[in-house]
């Protein structure tokens, strides 16, 4: 075989980095569709690499390539998969879509189709060529395995500090330019000429890459339904900053002058028609925006208290509702620090002590570095203290008691309205997180946010209730009375205001008469019932049947199910004109989760079942058959159900969900390349197998009991040691999860080899479908049902454990190996 003049360090080094490549891949794709669409389209990222590495399985066994034919064309592949991977940037970087622009719907459509053909030719190359590997070297599998998952659990880690140094377009040409490395790696099927033109190609792509850092970035396209593309066509400018990070893409605009201040929720329009307004002054101002949405404003300020006289205009803002209380407020806790605004308004009304927590470090480093001037040094300031953290960890870990506690929604109210959220989960709108907050609070403190106001309510009366359900855990039985609403004069925003104890009829009246001077709207008086929703919520004898026949979901979400925007009801899912405000007619969150489920089972019986069943169907005549098919079957959706619950899980105990993502992902590959290592020496029987597939079961009810008390335990430790102990936590049961597919390959290798094709072709199948049905189930229930699930189906796998040890009617064609799924 001309595969054994390849030194062996040199083919696990080759197959390391194409497995890395496809793992950086998904990564960095996923930032940049966040970036250029919607979060909830990273989902249709996974779906497509799992579908191109099962649909590059069925390929090979349908082809039927011999290990002469793979060697003369590894080398090739690997080359054409370099360069499709360059095609898929000029594709993403040249086609612009707006999903949430229903005038846009056809175009978007083509889009769309774009994208899926480009994603599935780059993954289903890169899965060929893996599964190549797999079948020149087959005799070294359980080491090119482990090869596998170790180029891929690296790549986890690595891409996004380099994403961060590098920026997403030209992280996918670093990419594309180690997986050409794995071409000379591998040694086999170049010809000199091949060999030459491999190597112009890569300095082409270094060349590339330093012109995408020195010389002119690729401006990627951002919709107009995002701040960011609505302000880049309404200002014709560009971003003048831009910075990557595991958190999110940070983007500056240059100076604008407006004379109506950009702030969330706007300024009174009494306010507005006001001599004072007339007089003021332009404001200087630079947008800033986080993956292209959140976008909040820098102000120019030059520090000084008389200065910020000039930011009067703040007492006609809603966002200023909790110092017109005429409480306390020495001590000051704000949840986000955008451009600094909610900094400037806590020093407007003499806050001695501000603290403000941001989750991203780039938006903290605008204030502390480059537009430390522009913005007066507000983070230099001696009543000012600036922590990069969580919410969550923080005020887990923070001990300390504050007067008010403020955070302003800044998510994109289009996106929230229409459901583009709906697949993401939030650990700052949960009851439990409401609960953790008014324990910081002093006994007459007050938690403020401002979050949108639609009609029929939805958004706002959410948090409402989150609110109220965690002062009734506090033992509060008239929560009412601890709740102030007040909107805006056009009631499209408003301030949610809630105090551990019953506020004053003091507190209320000053609140009153400031609204009535703004024409601010009261949605909820804690001490006069309104004729509003909110009032009628909050007085409900029972809130449960209130929320019940409700045609939104509002129900409290709590840390078992923080799909705070799934606003839509299931049975209620329908186009409406009725609806007013920023909501969208449909729910487009719903709609992309329904096609997603649909396209998963579509593309993968069209692309793995029925060239599987045309020309291998001969293999299903096999007593192992009926087995194989729901082992293979149960071990793919319960695998990728338990990896997407933990990373879920996981974005509340580390707090960084990127981080989550590549913690749990690394995890889980490395150490269930170490089980699978294991297996081959701790399974040699059927009873044995099935008592590693129990105990898979078992060990995912412990961890569905203990996660919560370990996280609770630990989440006041420092950011690093988190994510350390998450490694720990995480690896147990990932090695016993290793261990079931390999065994199962292995016996089907020497007792019904005509079946490997089918294994891997049925793993991949219910791959794909599992990551779109595990978060069907958690957002109709929650993820320790879904965690069940994956138990059942690891049960389910172990019944039938036993039918791959039956040694009747073998065949003993060789077997073709396909990548890891």
């Amino acid at each position: 075989m001309a595969g054994v003049h390849v030194h062996s360090w040199r083919r696990y080094v080759g197959l390391a980095l194409v497995t890395a490549s496809i793992l950086a891949l998904q990564i960095t794709f996923t930032r940049m569709f966040s970036i250029m669409i919607w979060h909830h389209f990273t989902y249709l990222i996974i779906g497509v690499a799992l579908l191109g590495g099962g649909a590059s399985g069925t390929f090979l066994a349908v082809r039927g390539w011999s290990v002469a034919t793979l060697e003369r064309r590894l080398g090739r592949l690997v080359i054409g998969y370099s360069l499709i991977v360059l095609l898929n940037l000029a594709i993403i970087g040249g086609i612009a879509i707006d999903p949430l622009r229903g005038s846009q719907i056809v175009q978007t459509l083509i889009g769309l189709a774009i994208y899926f053909v480009g994603l599935f030719t780059t993954f289903f190359l890169g899965g060929v060529i893996v599964s190549g590997v797999f079948t020149i070297w087959h005799k070294e599998a359980h080491r090119l395995y482990f090869a596998d998952m170790l180029g891929a659990g690296a790549a986890t880690l690595a891409v996004v500090w380099v994403i961060q140094a590098l920026g997403g377009p030209a992280t996918i040409v670093a990419t594309a330019l180690l997986v050409l490395a794995g071409s000379l790696l591998f040694g086999v099927g170049l010809t000199r000429p091949w060999r030459i033109g491999a190597a112009a190609l890569g300095v082409g792509q270094g060349g590339l890459i330093l012109w995408l850092i020195l010389g002119s970035p690729l401006h990627l396209p951002v919709p107009g339904s995002k701040e960011l593309g609505w302000a880049q066509q309404h200002f014709d400018v560009r971003p003048e900053y831009t910075r990557w990070n595991p958190v999110g893409r940070v983007d500056v605009l240059p100076t604008i002058q407006v004379k109506e201040p950009m702030i969330v929720g706007g300024i009174s329009r009494v306010y507005l028609a006001s001599d004072a307004f007339q007089q003021a002054p332009l404001y200087d101002l630079k947008l800033v925006t986080l993956d292209g949405t959140s976008m909040t404003g820098m102000y120019r300020f030059d520090g000084t208290d008389q200065d910020l006289q000039r930011f009067r205009f703040l007492d006609h803002a809603i966002i200023s509702a909790p110092y017109h209380l005429g409480l306390k407020h020495d001590t000051t806790l704000k949840i986000g620090v955008g451009g600094g605004l909610d900094i400037l308004l806590a020093r407007l009304y003499g806050a001695k002590q501000i603290t403000a927590i941001e989750l991203n470090a780039d938006v903290v480093k605008l204030l502390e570095g480059p537009y430390r001037e522009f913005s007066g040094n507000l983070a230099g300031h001696p009543s000012t203290r600036i922590i990069v953290a969580e919410g969550r960890s923080f005020l887990t870990r923070d001990t300390s008691t504050y007067d008010l506690i403020q955070g302003i929604g800044l998510d994109n109210l289009v996106a929230l309205s229409g459901g583009a959220y709906v697949l993401s989960e939030s650990y700052l709108y949960t009851v439990d997180s409401f609960a953790l907050v008014l324990n910081r609070l002093n006994p007459e403190g007050v938690f403020a946010w401002t979050r949108n106001v639609d009609q029929p309510p939805r958004e706002m009366l959410r948090i409402t209730g989150l609110a109220a359900e965690a002062l009734r855990q506090r033992g509060v039985a008239n929560p009412a009375a601890h709740i102030a609403i007040v909107a805006n004069d056009t009631n499209t925003q408003a301030t949610l205001l809630v105090s551990p104890s019953p506020f004053s009829p003091q507190a209320i009246e000053r609140l009153r008469a400031w609204a009535r001077t703004n024409a601010f709207i009261m949605l909820h008086d804690p001490l006069e019932r309104l004729d509003t929703t909110y009032a009628e919520y909050l007085h409900a004898p029972d809130p449960r049947a209130f929320e019940a026949s409700y045609q939104f979901n509002i129900f409290p979400v709590t840390d078992d199910n923080p799909f705070f925007y799934n606003y839509f009801r299931w049975d209620h899912v329908a186009f409406n004109q009725a609806f007013s405000g920023k909501i969208n007619r449909f729910p487009i969150g719903n709609l992309i989760l329904i096609t997603m489920a649909v396209f998963s089972l579509a593309s993968a019986a069209a692309f793995i079942i029925a060239p599987l069943w045309r020309h291998n169907r001969r293999g299903l005549q096999l007593p192992l058959a009926r087995p194989m098919l729901v082992y293979f079957s149960a071990l793919g959706v319960g695998y990728i159900f338990v990896q997407i619950v933990l990373i879920q899980r996981f974005t509340l105990f580390i707090g960084y969900p990127t981080s989550a993502i590549t913690t749990t992902i690394f995890s889980m590959l490395i150490f269930s390349a170490a089980g699978s290592l294991l297996s081959r020496r701790l399974i040699d029987s059927a009873a044995r197998l099935r008592a590693v597939l129990i105990g898979v079961a078992v060990a995912i009810g412990i961890y569905i009991v203990a996660l919560p008390s370990l996280f609770q335990s630990f989440l006041h430790l420092p950011d690093s040691v988190r994510m350390a102990l998450s490694v720990l936590i995480i690896a147990p049961l990932a090695v016993i999860m290793g261990m079931p597919f390999p065994t199962g390959l292995r016996q089907l290798g020497m007792h019904g080899a005509t079946l490997v094709p089918w294994a891997w072709g049925m793993n991949g199948v219910f791959s794909v479908v599992g990551s779109t049905l595990v978060i069907i189930i958690s957002m109709a229930s929650t993820f320790t049902v879904a965690m069940a699930c994956a138990a059942l189906f690891y049960a389910i796998a172990a019944f039938v454990a036993a039918g791959l040890y039956r040694r009747e009617a073998v065949q003993t064609a060789a077997a073709v190996n396909m990548s890891p799924l």
